[in-house]
């Protein structure tokens, strides 16, 4: 596997089993462990491999930052923490779910636009491989950014364009009782 194409359309076939499997019931996240737990059984459903995937993870020459979910071989220094190097495939989560207050959306917010981004944007490799998906379970991201004057969603897409228009943002939202997604 490796390709930036192969990942791509991998991803998106997890994202159609994700929202499917929310649709009808058998995936009920509650926090944002369990969408990176299930972003982890999808892959291992889909490739049979678990050998090079690994969830709150170092990735090597970037310090003091862990990443949800990355794909790429593990490095072993003698005198520091094993780290993963060479990344093939960064996806950073963020969960805004139901029964979250106002003030935990926000510090998610916040942590997307001050933490998430700028790391995801300066794991510069792989290029086109580097994604933060937005679980966006109670639609907060529609809700509008005083500070920007616009939406919410429209920030962090302004945020990632300022920082690095290679990383890709993925937009799950609710709508009814059904989950939708977008690749921006």
């Amino acid at each position: 596997m490796g390709t930036n194409d192969t990942y791509e359309n991998l991803i998106k076939q997890m994202l159609e089993t994700l929202t499917k499997d929310y649709g009808d019931g058998s995936f009920k996240p509650i926090l944002e462990a369990d969408v990176v737990g299930y972003l982890f059984y999808l892959w291992v459903s889909k490739t049979f491999n678990a050998s090079r995937v690994h969830l709150d993870t170092r990735i090597c020459g970037i310090t003091d930052k862990r990443f949800d979910f990355v794909v790429g071989d593990v490095y072993y220094p003698t005198a520091d923490k094993p780290c993963t190097t060479n990344p093939e495939l960064i996806i950073e989560v963020k969960s805004f779910p139901i029964g979250f207050t106002d003030q935990q959306h926000r510090v998610h917010y916040y942590h997307v636009l001050e933490d998430d981004i700028p790391k995801v944007a300066k794991a510069r490799v792989p290029l086109k491989g580097r994604y933060v998906l937005l679980f966006d379970e109670a639609d907060y991201l529609k809700g509008f950014d005083k500070v920007k004057n616009t939406t919410r969603l429209s920030r962090i897409i302004e945020t990632r364009n300022e920082l690095d228009s290679n990383v890709k943002i993925i937009h799950l939202k609710r709508t009814a009782k059904l989950l939708k997604w977008k690749l921006l």
